[in-house]
């Protein structure tokens, strides 16, 4: 596969991932508080549907972004870095909470995963940006 093909291929999951990371933000994290009395039952569920829409795209963004730095090492260095970023912050951090939160709903866990997930969506931005500018100026 050509290589161009590969970038806008990361820029459209990395896009794709943007988007739903502010729907998260802005509708579904903020509803957490409005759900006390079922909860739980509403989170697990939650987070069993949003797997499938986020982690395959997550792993598909991955992907290619190690065949970008692959290729090009230099130049996918950065957005690379970026997305190491959003992995760990996600695994390290949100991942966590949500299984804290499955057990038992606190508002001081909700406003860290708000917090949190919005550092993510600034992150997958910063990267969205970083690959425009590489398309623009390098393709």
């Amino acid at each position: 596969m050509d290589s161009v093909y590969i970038i806008y291929l990361n820029v459209l999951f990395n896009v794709y991932l943007v988007a739903i990371s502010i729907i998260v933000q802005f509708i579904v994290y903020p509803s957490f508080n409005k759900i006390l009395e079922s909860f739980t039952e509403y989170h697990s569920r939650y987070k069993k549907k949003i797997f499938w829409i986020v982690g395959p795209v997550m792993i598909l963004e991955i992907l290619t972004s190690l065949l970008m730095i692959l290729n090009e090492f230099d130049i996918y260095l950065i957005p690379g870095l970026i997305l190491l970023l959003l992995w760990m912050l996600t695994f390290i951090y949100i991942v966590p909470l949500h299984k804290e939160l499955s057990k038992q709903f606190q508002t001081n866990k909700h406003i860290k995963l708000l917090k949190l997930n919005f550092v993510r969506i600034i992150l997958w931005a910063l990267k969205f940006f970083v690959l425009i500018i590489i398309l623009i100026f390098y393709n």
